[in-house]
């Protein structure tokens, strides 16, 4: 009996350091459009894009690279990538500005008709994929969804 119960123990003893060692799965960052300006007119539209990156993990990760597509009111679509480490701390939120063209919002003016509010907000859906930086390899390309709504701001020429 007491070599049994010795048994019981040892094994208990362990399986803890296994059992504790497993990490909870990585989850995706959530990526959402905080702010969207038109920068001056040209010929393909331009935008100026600031996106959030909210890391929901207890550990921090390293994004690689962002690749999405980010539909404006229904009306148009803007194709957008981030290509560049950008580490992410533990529970932490950053942001990533970049500069996008598209040839499908068919003009400035047929946007702003979709804004509401005394905030010009615009509605927005965003899709796509994140790469994350991750040793060992494991699967580190992850889809992305979101949608809300934004304000729509304009850059006047200089």
């Amino acid at each position: 009996m007491r070599r049994w119960m010795g048994m019981c123990v040892l094994a208990g003893l362990l399986v803890q350091p296994a059992m504790a060692a497993k990490k909870p799965p990585l989850l995706p960052p959530r990526i959402t459009v905080q702010a969207i300006a038109a920068l001056p007119s040209s010929s393909p539209q331009r935008f100026r894009v600031t996106l959030g990156v909210d890391n929901l993990n207890t550990e921090p990760v390293t994004v690689k690279t962002i690749v999405f597509k980010l539909k404006l009111a229904s009306e148009g679509i803007i194709d957008g990538n981030s290509y560049g480490l950008l580490v992410v701390g533990a529970l932490e939120q950053q942001s990533i500005t970049l500069d996008l063209r598209s040839d499908i919002v068919s003009s400035l003016s047929r946007l702003q008709a979709f804004t509401r509010g005394p905030a010009n907000t615009l509605p927005y859906e965003i899709y796509g994929k994140v790469t994350l930086d991750r040793r060992p390899k494991v699967k580190s390309e992850l889809p992305f969804t979101a949608s809300g709504d934004v304000p729509l701001t304009t850059i006047a020429d200089r």
